[in-house]
């Protein structure tokens, strides 16, 4: 039987799943042609204060990337691994904040808003609060009450805290005068401007970019223009109604689309206006969205909610905060094959508060200290606890069978023992046994004598029969891999079983 590489299924009867696809998948990551253990984390930054919730990513326009985080009540610069330094600001109400980029004649200047703080700005070298007498200024709203800056054709735009209103500055401006836009006439459900989203859409003879105001309640309406002040180059182009979005980051882009993360699971924009209505088979989520619901059910109130694309690893992360600033998993979809699995669903959790890509690099935030993620064979040096359950097999028959031995094919540069179990009649069966393994050996780079240490022999097969038991119609094994140490790629499950007949 093959691994299942068609990654997590919460929409089929366990009865008629693919074989290619699971009903448990932790830790464990679905490429196209096998399912490998998920990669590490190792702590990057150390010595902050707190629980890292926010990242403030900064790129000048010579192409050097700096990563700030903010723990607690300041920011800290974290471009360079190891202990921080003093914090670049300080004096702040909360770590919850977002930000954007805009580059202007003038240089490359970054904004972040909490919708609490003045808004910071910053400039390459110098850190500005924000208000209406400071330099650059914004005048004509009260800048403590901004959130969610976002850039959108040359002009920066905020929202306001607790109204429906949203703010924009001139083009190519980091200051000035700010203009309100009252979207309110276009919330028919009520509520607050939750959040502004940019997303780009193509047809047979246009391309353009749209802007995005989404209320708390789910109401989506969306524009079109160049000059917000006009209504002959700027109008609503379209609205729609989704779920309520689920947090304060309730969206992130993904190639020109955007997907917002809300109690309809993660809706791609695009996919809503060239359908004209919101299905749950045009969910970006759709298989796993029974899963996503009951998350958003049990734990929306939670700050942590995001979603991040990382490219170099073919990966789309949504966060899923189950006890902020405490407990937290991740679901993962492989962008090649759009397979899902859950990262830390069962153990091995990164707790990770927020996300970030720098320098092509995936960070995450945690107490005191900020992780690069997807890197390494253990967790800062723990061990990674994988777990999968493969869809419920008759193996080509609906006779009775017995079943005697399992193994899994597994490619591996260790020595690794699964603890196994079988399930049987769709009643799940943990293994009763715990999982082993020794790390490679072979010579380290940069550590190993060179002329003295052997390189490691690389992935070896490993394929170990083990003893199971079990009478049943239909079958499905639970396997737990751990290890600190080795990569683990599976590629398929033998079984040995027997005809016991009808009954």
């Amino acid at each position: 039987m093959p691994a299942p590489i068609g990654g997590l299924n919460a929409v089929d009867s366990v009865a008629g799943m693919p074989p290619t696809d699971a009903l448990v998948l932790d830790n464990f990551f679905p490429q196209p042609t096998f399912v490998q253990l998920r990669n590490g984390a190792t702590a990057y930054t150390t010595g902050l204060p707190s629980w890292v919730e926010s990242f403030i990513p900064y790129d000048d326009k010579s192409g050097v990337e700096h990563l700030f985080a903010v723990s607690n009540t300041a920011v800290y610069d974290c471009t360079s691994s190891g202990a921080v330094g003093a914090a670049v600001v300080t004096g702040l109400t909360n770590a919850r904040w977002e930000s954007t980029n805009i580059g202007t004649a003038g240089g490359q200047f970054l904004y972040a808003c909490n919708g609490v703080d003045k808004p910071l700005y910053y400039d390459g070298a110098t850190w500005v609060k924000v208000d209406g007498a400071s330099s650059p200024a914004i005048t004509g709203v009260t800048t403590t009450n901004l959130f969610c800056p976002k850039l959108w054709k040359n002009r920066l735009w905020f929202c306001e805290v607790g109204t429906t209103k949203a703010w924009y500055l001139g083009t190519q401006s980091v200051g000035g005068a700010a203009t309100a836009l009252d979207v309110s006439t276009q919330f028919p459900r009520g509520g607050f401007l939750a959040a502004i989203l940019t997303f780009s859409l193509s047809s047979a003879t246009s391309f353009d970019d749209y802007i995005g105001f989404l209320s708390s309640e789910g109401d989506l309406a969306v524009y079109q223009g160049s000059d917000p002040a006009s209504s002959t180059t700027f109008a609503i182009v379209g609205q729609y109604r989704l779920g309520k979005p689920v947090g304060r980051r309730c969206w992130f882009k993904y190639g020109a689309d955007a997907i917002i993360i809300c109690s309809d699971g993660l809706v791609s924009v695009a996919r809503v206006i060239s359908v004209g209505i919101q299905q749950a088979k045009d969910a970006l989520s759709y298989k796993i969205q029974q899963l996503v619901n009951n998350d958003v059910a049990a734990s929306s109130g939670n700050y942590g909610w995001m979603g991040v694309v990382y490219p170099f690893g073919n990966k789309i992360i949504v966060n899923v905060p189950e006890t902020t600033n405490s407990r937290y998993h991740q679901y993962v979809q492989s962008t090649i094959s759009g397979a899902w699995c859950t990262y830390g669903l069962l153990q091995s959790p990164w707790n990770a508060a927020c996300f970030v890509v720098s320098g092509d690099k995936l960070f995450y935030g945690g107490n005191g200290a900020t992780y690069q993620a997807d890197v390494g064979r253990s967790d800062n040096g723990s061990q990674i606890f994988g777990s999968m359950e493969p869809a419920f097999n008759y193996f080509g028959t609906d006779r009775n069978k017995r079943f005697t031995m399992l193994r899994p094919i597994m490619l591996t540069d260790g020595a690794i023992t699964p603890a196994l179990g079988i399930s049987l009649d769709f009643q799940t069966v943990l293994p009763s046994g715990m999982p082993t393994f020794s790390s490679p050996g072979g010579a380290i780079w940069g550590t190993s004598l060179w002329g003295v240490g052997l390189w490691s022999s690389g992935l070896t097969v490993q394929k170990e029969w083990q003893t199971v038991y079990g009478i049943g119609f239909s079958a499905a094994l639970y396997m737990q891999i751990a290890t600190t140490g080795s990569q683990v790629q599976v590629l398929s499950f033998d079984w040995v079983m027997s005809d016991g007949g009808t009954l």
